[in-house]
């Protein structure tokens, strides 16, 4: 069996486990250590087995934690290649030399059971990336934080048992919300974030794939309502698997049989 959790989502902060046997890893970190081990503890993995931790990009939502957490838990922290070109973001998470791992962009890694494959996001973040992770025959796949929905993200999705999914915005919320419009472009733009539209529009394409579960994540607390994702989840969505709206903050979690 393996279990997984959303440990937070949302722009205060973003952090998934994934636990198969013995061993787990953590992708973003964008809690404090505290915060990050409290929400462990209630998904019920131990926090022991964890064997390394990824990074999606440095934004604070999720990167917050990463330093703290490597120097206190003596866990790796895997990171783009060239991330540390980025050198005040990156260094300002001091996570210690030894602890840092540098993976290329398509290239698997292995941990444990765990194969995990970076693919570029399109964001306003350097070197963003998202995750596809295969465990014996089942798969996930972390896409969050993009402007565009490329054809690779496309092909990771139709593979994926377990899809944590960006929906950060509603586009008539935002448009008609506080923020100034320079950074309502940005997050409309081809390096911000998908939109509930979007969300669904990426679905809509896997009828016939094997996606079991899909998440939607990321969900802005002043451009997005739950109602109204789901109001367009009732309208819209021509895939029918199972699917749940993640609260700004909440924890979540579920498993999937071996």
């Amino acid at each position: 069996m393996i279990r997984y959790a959303i440990l937070g989502s949302g722009s205060s902060g973003n952090s998934y486990i994934i636990n198969y046997k013995e061993s787990s890893i953590l992708l973003d970190a964008g809690f404090s250590l505290r915060q990050i081990k409290e929400r462990v503890a209630q998904s019920e993995i131990d926090f022991s087995t964890i064997k390394a931790l990824f990074i999606t990009h440095l934004h604070p939502d999720h990167a917050r934690g990463a330093g703290v957490f490597a120097r206190q838990s003596g866990i790796p922290v895997y990171l783009h290649h060239r991330i540390n070109d980025t050198l005040k973001a990156f260094s300002s998470l001091r996570i210690p030399p030894h602890l840092t791992q540098f993976f290329h962009v398509g290239k698997p890694i292995k941990v444990g059971d765990f194969t995990i494959t970076s693919f570029h996001t399109r964001h306003d973040s350097p070197y963003s990336v998202g995750f596809f992770i295969t465990i014996e025959h089942k798969s996930f796949l972390l896409l969050t934080d993009t402007g565009i929905v490329e054809p690779k993200m496309i092909e990771y999705a139709h593979k994926s048992n377990v899809l944590f999914l960006e929906a950060n915005y509603d586009v008539a919320m935002l448009e008609n919300g506080p923020y100034p419009y320079q950074l309502k472009r940005r997050i409309q733009g081809p390096l911000g974030h998908l939109s509930n539209n979007d969300a669904i529009t990426l679905l809509n394409t896997m009828n016939s794939t094997m996606a079991e579960k899909v998440y939607f994540c990321h969900l802005s607390k002043t451009n997005n309502r739950v109602d109204l994702l789901d109001q367009l989840i009732q309208k819209e969505l021509i895939w029918r698997g199972e699917t749940t709206i993640c609260h700004h903050g909440n924890f979540y979690s579920s498993h999937l049989d071996i």
